[in-house]
């Protein structure tokens, strides 16, 4: 810095009467050149940071709980709500067949003693049916028997009347014609003679007179005789013909009607029968619901197993708690009896870090029980969509439930131990690779600072994989290269009045600048392991 610049720095007053301060003026001028004076920059050893090659692990460290691969989940099976009367205590050992749970069964037994009593008046009522469809089957039947008669009986009056019993009446009504006529001869003959005896005074007028009124009578007895054969002709054989036809068709059709009445009569009678039937099977299947639901107040262990009470993950449960006198719903898991011989590890993965991690990787777990040992696994499971129980109180917050089956054998551990798994993402062989806080952004490019004596350049990199503590260098750093551990505050970028950017604001500080590579933030859950020097 030269003398002009110097006193361009100087306050006003100083430049424009330098000569009245004197000494004190002196002693002033050079405290304000010791103050403007740049300072050299006395970084210490530790604040620099050698370049090196060799391996670079990357991997996820979250916590999680220990629980079984597969569980017995035991659940209240009685229909609506019930109280629990005694469950046996969480971390018990219990064999199969044990008492676990005992619930009120005071409403359940009285479903079953109503339910019995409507069962027997269904089975009452079909009994009833039955016996109902037996007698109308007998009813119609015999209605349709007089029916069938009554029309065969039809069917030969009518086949006797023209087979039989008109030529019958016609030759009766033909006799009397004849005999009409025999009769009017006879009569005329008789008259004829006392006619003639009574002119020769051997006859009187008394049987004359008698003689023609007997003519008289067997003429009119023959009109009569003519008469009724015409009439019979004429009329009474149709007119009969008719009436028994009449009679016949009569009957065909109080048969049908009979047939259709004795159907719909059965089908009815059926209809109750199956009606009641129904009934009866419903009633049957209510009382055997009812019974199953008495007999689920006692619930026993299926399978030997370890005592767990389930734990709600909603915070907005409104589930009771699992103790005497609770009352639970039906389905509401119970009791957990888990499989201790595969165990497993759920953590939940940040969204930074889950498209790393996928089935197959092998892992590490650690237990807070045990933080001396190690026990390998591997990834079993990766969520497809967040978890939305994490979410509560963060809605930015997004994890993924990820399951680490372990494959080695635990010791006696029960579920629910705190663990800490280490997801094994990837080992790089000879990589280049820093600490993390070391790569700054620069002109919307990450870079690091490198070193020259007392002064440091920034210098643009392309970055990797990373975890907690260090990144991986694919450009623009070798092997020896000193770089600041921190950039220095003064060199971060700034906007166009002079304040520093925030974090997120940088991308934006240089126009005109390409799009930048940003070494990503180290997110909570990436391991700090340090690659080995190469």
């Amino acid at each position: 810095m030269n003398a002009s610049n110097l006193l361009d720095k100087l306050p006003p007053v100083l430049r424009r009467r330098p000569v009245l301060f004197g000494a004190a003026g002196l002693v002033l001028l050079v405290l304000v050149i010791l103050w403007l004076r740049p300072a050299r920059p006395a970084v210490e050893p530790t604040a620099y940071y050698e370049v090196k090659r060799g391996d670079f692990t990357v991997s996820v460290v979250e916590g999680g709980t220990l629980s079984a691969v597969s569980e017995y989940s035991i659940r209240s099976e009685v229909e609506g709500t019930a109280r629990i009367i005694s469950i046996v205590p969480e971390g018990s050992y219990v064999k199969k067949g044990d008492l676990l749970v005992e619930l009120d069964s005071a409403s359940a037994q009285d479903q079953v003693n109503q339910q019995q009593i409507n069962y027997e008046k269904a089975k009452f009522s079909v009994e009833q049916a039955l016996a109902q469809l037996e007698i109308q089957k007998s009813a119609t039947n015999s209605e349709y028997l007089a029916a069938e008669l009554k029309l065969k009986l039809a069917r030969i009056d009518l086949e006797k009347y023209e087979q039989g019993q008109r030529l019958v009446d016609l030759v009766e009504a033909s006799n009397k014609l004849v005999q009409a006529q025999a009769q009017l001869m006879v009569n005329m003959d008789t008259y004829r003679n006392s006619t003639n005896l009574a002119a020769k005074g051997y006859e009187t007028k008394q049987k004359v007179d008698s003689d023609r009124l007997a003519v008289l009578n067997s003429a009119n007895a023959l009109i009569v005789a003519s008469n009724s054969i015409w009439m019979l002709r004429q009329f009474d054989e149709v007119k009969q013909a008719e009436t028994y036809r009449a009679a016949v068709l009569q009957a065909e059709q109080e048969l049908d009607r009979v047939v259709s009445q004795n159907v719909r009569k059965m089908a009815q009678y059926s209809a109750d029968l199956i009606t009641q039937s129904n009934t009866l099977a419903l009633s049957e299947q209510k009382l055997e619901r009812d019974k199953k639901n008495l007999a689920a107040t006692i619930i026993r262990a299926p399978q030997d197993g370890l005592v767990v009470y389930p734990v709600s993950d909603s915070h907005f449960s409104s589930e009771s708690l699992i103790e005497g006198g609770a009352i639970v719903r039906n389905r509401q898991e119970l009791i957990k009896l888990p499989d201790l011989s595969r165990m497993k590890v759920v953590i939940k993965v940040h969204e930074s870090h889950v498209n790393m991690i996928r089935p197959g990787l092998p892992a590490f777990v650690m237990l807070d029980s045990m933080p001396d040992e190690r026990f390998r696994g591997v990834v079993e499971k990766v969520a497809p969509l967040p978890d939305t129980q994490s979410r509560w109180g963060n809605p930015n917050l997004k994890v993924y439930n990820t399951e680490i089956y372990l494959t080695d054998t635990l010791p006696n551990v029960k579920p629910g131990v705190s663990a800490k798994a280490e997801i094994i993402v990837t080992n790089i062989a000879g990589a280049i690779s820093v600490p993390i806080q070391a790569i700054a952004t620069y002109q919307g490019q990450p870079a690091a600072y490198l070193v020259h004596g007392h002064r440091s350049e920034p210098r643009p990199v392309e970055v990797g994989m990373f975890n907690t503590k260090f990144i991986e260098i694919t450009k623009g750093l070798k092997p020896g290269d000193r770089i600041l551990l921190s950039p220095p505050f003064e060199a971060r970028e700034k906007d166009l009045e002079g304040s520093v950017l925030a974090e997120g604001e940088k991308a934006g500080a240089a126009t005109n600048a390409p799009p930048r590579t940003t070494p990503p933030a180290p997110a909570p859950g990436l391991s700090s392991g340090e690659p080995a020097a190469g």
